[in-house]
């Protein structure tokens, strides 16, 4: 049972780091390196070779090369030019992460690059200030900001995404992840996930658990539970309906497992949002 999308709250974890962030000008250069962290850098001017998993691949002026964790790879290039780049993890829950969730290719074109770059150089001048909470937060809002232009340039381009061969373990399970998303109201299985990347069910319960932490079934309980919480919000939604949506079946199973995963039956959490949007509608 499909309940038609409409504007909800945001309701989002971020596990965020940010490690590094830098202009570099250069008149060549080759770097072969492996980082722990995902690594991007924006081809703010000039052009560069860049090597990975047997692949070679270009990136121009105007382009964003991503370069996944422990993963290594070689960049070359041979004349002038200038890179903005950072190095970062980011993970929403339950442990998606962010690159992993929209497998974007290893080189972007940026629709704004213009932009891209402004926002990089505010992204600089905060990095460089003395470290104090407004700081990080900053520096976090701007990343973000950073990553959202990216991913949009990403869909414009119809989600182009990675070659097989440059695949990571992650990210070869992002069609399941997907398919999660776009089917919690089905009964899904661990056999028919697994059956998705052509593996026994054993091993890919592993596999997976190794990436995410958690087991299949942990993950899309908990992506079926932040959906439903969403829906809460709308007081047309019956328990029932939101059930069926989100695939708990029953009103009576769903508030079970609501309240055990909450702390709150399904009809206190609407309760609560219903209180905090009557407590905004009463500003002059």
């Amino acid at each position: 049972m499909k309940i038609v999308r409409e504007p909800l709250s945001v309701k989002e974890t971020l596990d965020f780091a940010l490690y590094h962030v830098e202009k570099a000008a250069y008149d060549s250069f080759r770097l072969e390196m492996i980082k722990p962290h995902w690594t991007v850098s924006f081809v703010l001017e000039g052009s560069v070779e860049m090597r990975s998993s047997g692949m070679t691949s270009h990136a121009e002026t105007g382009d964003v090369m991503i370069h996944p964790p422990n993963v290594p790879f070689t960049e070359i290039a041979v004349g002038r030019g200038v890179h903005l780049w950072m190095l970062l993890d980011v993970k929403g829950e339950p442990q998606l992460d962010f690159f992993r969730r929209f497998p974007v290719g290893r080189v972007v074109t940026l629709q704004c690059a213009e932009t891209y770059a402004h926002s990089f150089e505010e992204l600089l001048d905060v990095w460089h200030r003395p470290q104090t909470p407004v700081r990080d937060y900053r520096a976090m809002s701007l990343s973000l900001r950073l990553l959202g232009d990216i991913l949009d340039s990403w869909l414009e381009t119809e989600g182009a995404g990675r070659a097989a061969s440059t695949m990571t373990t992650g990210d070869r399970f992002y069609p399941v992840i997907a398919y999660m998303e776009e089917h919690l109201e089905q009964r899904i299985t661990r056999d028919d996930l697994a059956r998705m990347l052509h593996l026994h069910p054993n091993y890919f319960n592993r596999l997976f658990k190794r990436v995410y932490g958690v087991s299949s079934q942990q993950m899309l309980r908990t992506l079926r539970l932040r959906r439903a919480m969403q829906l809460l919000e709308n007081e047309d939604y019956t328990l029932d309906r939101i059930a069926a949506a989100c695939g708990f079946g029953d009103a009576v199973y769903f508030s079970k497992v609501f309240k055990s995963s909450v702390g709150r039956t399904p009809g206190e959490y609407r309760r609560s949002i219903r209180k905090t949007k009557e407590g905004y509608a009463s500003f002059p």
